[in-house]
């Protein structure tokens, strides 16, 4: 990210913890990152699109930080899970989001609504496809209403927990026994076929990715890559993946290595769709 447009954001994230998103001005970002108010407008046309910029940077975090503990686990690794679920709640603690969540779930600011539904839609999507990875194909039908189950049972337990001690949150704990509660509904629901929320119900329109559309979007990011060095190992990658038999450890330490080396989201969602598909 531009230097400068990190340095507005660094400032805006410190000011609305302070003092809160609300009664944060313009004026105030400027001041507190020393800037004139035409710097601003070179990346924001506004304080909420600062927010959301803000937002999606903490997301490419998390992002980062789940595709890292993964590279060289097997998707169907129960522990994985927890891990990866308690990414978002310690970056969301560490990052002190709770109350920018909150301004944004009660925001008039239609962007900042439509930024929040997309937000908690693309949370459920990687939950139901980690849950298929889990569980395999079979699952798929019970998949986004587990998914929607854990996330609240995440949220209200925390809450919960806040209400009734100070002693601090064992979040290892808590997602371990959520990963065990989706087990042992998931498993029932394997048996008695019942379910009450499409699978289908956010995404109609959405088919299925292959390895195929994989490679296909690989090779387009690695045409586009303006690093020479993360372009040809882009390429290489698409061109193992393309293979008749790819082989997967070499896959596996590419993925790493590139995980590790780069924090563009578009490319960090292919490899961790990646990552799933050659399980």
């Amino acid at each position: 990210m531009n230097p400068k447009k990190q340095q507005i954001i660094n400032a805006a994230h410190r000011l609305f913890i302070q003092k809160g998103y609300n009664a944060s001005s313009i004026q105030d970002i400027l001041d507190e990152a020393g800037i004139s108010k035409g710097t601003f407008y070179n990346y924001f046309t506004s304080k909420s699109e600062c927010l959301i910029a803000l937002m999606e940077s903490i997301s490419e975090d998390i992002r980062t930080a789940r595709i890292a503990a993964a590279l060289g686990e097997s998707p169907s690794d129960a522990d994985l899970f927890a891990r990866q679920l308690a990414v978002r709640i310690r970056m969301n603690h560490e990052k002190n989001l709770f109350s920018l969540y909150e301004s944004i779930f009660y925001s008039q600011d239609e962007e900042l609504k439509a930024f929040g539904k997309s937000q908690y839609i693309a949370e459920l999507r990687w939950l139901s496809n980690r849950i298929v990875d889990m569980f395999g194909e079979e699952a798929r039908p019970y998949a986004l209403e587990n998914a929607a189950m854990a996330n609240g049972a995440l949220q209200q337990l925390m809450h919960v927990w806040r209400l009734g001690t100070d002693q601090q949150l064992p979040l290892d704990e808590l997602t371990d026994y959520i990963v065990l509660r989706m087990k042992q509904a998931v498993e029932i629901q394997l048996k008695d076929g019942k379910r009450f929320l499409s699978e289908r119900l956010l995404e109609e329109s959405a088919e299925l990715q292959t390895l195929t559309d994989s490679t296909k979007q690989l090779k387009a990011l690695a045409a586009a890559a303006e690093d020479p060095d993360l372009q040809q190992l882009i390429a290489f990658l698409a061109d193992e993946l393309a293979a008749e038999k790819p082989r997967k450890a070499i896959v596996n330490s590419v993925l790493t290595t590139l995980g590790q080396s780069t924090d563009d989201a578009e490319l960090q969602i292919y490899l961790e769709q990646v990552w799933r598909q050659i399980k």
